[in-house]
């Protein structure tokens, strides 16, 4: 049942995603609505989202549920970066492809892909354990991840400390505040949030199709090294994840370790293209590894939560 809700979801997701490909495919709106459109997913309704998600009654098993998912997720991150620097050894990449791929094989696509799909199928409970994962997530990204990519740039540039205290994590904090102090919005704030939240999914979508819509779908699919990366991705780690959890001697909550499986299922991180533009690295590689992947995890997904449920 999961596994169709799930398909379902992704086919509503692909229909407006490919509504807004042809739009841009057709010169109907420019790129600055994409640029304009992530930055309100990004600083405004994601973190909304976040917020609402957090503002339920405090109990015993919401705390073991941000334990559970702050403790695997920080350990399933180091776990990455070895696992796939190690596979990295038996097939050469030149940089700085390699720290792009090893950047794409660690860090999934939690804020535009994630966060709406979590909340589609599991509402507000789902994503507030969503929230405790992408917090970790970003302090990864922006240690981690823009080290990587920073290391084959020839542009000077320093990590800024704000890049850290981005609006979703300020959001998850205030969440969490929010949770275990008791705090009650008050219900014409709560509204506002939860509209503005509310935009997140189909502002997700539509940025994806816009990002589709600039480029040439052959040139996604030519590359052999893109197809390697995303069955590293969409198969390999997630079948990997599902092992750990089914050998794994103590139990953990099962809702955590459902939406992990999928979180870290999802295609390679947007921000993979987004610091490789940034900071001039080979921009149009790391494109690529992100939309192939987009797109073929619209078949992969229900698969690895099959299994998952299978086992």
């Amino acid at each position: 049942m999961e596994t169709l809700i799930l398909f379902k979801n992704l086919l509503i997701f692909l229909i407006i995603i490919m509504m807004a490909f042809f739009v841009r495919k057709n010169n109907k709106v420019s790129h600055k609505l994409q640029k304009d459109m992530s930055y309100l997913l990004t600083d405004v309704t994601t973190p909304c989202l976040i917020i609402t998600s957090m503002a339920v009654e405090f109990t015993e098993e919401k705390l073991i549920q941000a334990r559970d998912a702050f403790i695997i997720t920080n350990a399933l991150f180091v776990f990455s970066y070895f696992l796939i620097y190690f596979l990295l050894k038996f097939y050469k990449v030149q940089e700085p492809n390699r720290s792009q791929i090893m950047v794409g094989g660690i860090f999934t696509n939690l804020g535009f892909l994630g966060f709406p799909l979590i909340f589609a199928m599991f509402g507000k409970e789902g994503l507030y354990i969503a929230s405790i994962v992408n917090m970790v997530s970003n302090y990864f990204t922006y240690t981690m991840g823009i080290g990587l990519i920073k290391k084959n740039s020839t542009r000077e540039g320093k990590l800024n400390v704000r890049d850290f205290f981005n609006n979703a994590n300020i959001a998850t904090l205030i969440g969490l505040i929010i949770l275990f102090t008791g705090i009650k919005i008050p219900d014409f704030i709560y509204r506002v949030l939860e509209i503005v939240g509310g935009a997140t999914g189909l502002f997700s979508m539509i940025i994806i199709g816009l990002m589709l819509g600039e480029m040439d779908l052959k040139d996604i699919f030519l590359e052999k090294i893109t197809y390697l990366m995303s069955f590293y991705r969409l198969i390999i780690f997630p079948i990997i994840l599902i092992a750990i959890f089914y050998i794994m001697p103590f139990n953990i909550d099962s809702l955590v370790e459902k939406i992990i499986v999928i979180l870290f299922a999802m295609p390679v991180a947007a921000i993979t293209g987004i610091f490789s533009a940034k900071y001039d690295v080979d921009p149009a590689f790391a494109t690529k590894i992100v939309m192939q992947s987009t797109i073929l995890c619209i078949l992969t997904l229900p698969l690895i939560l099959y299994l998952y449920n299978f086992l």
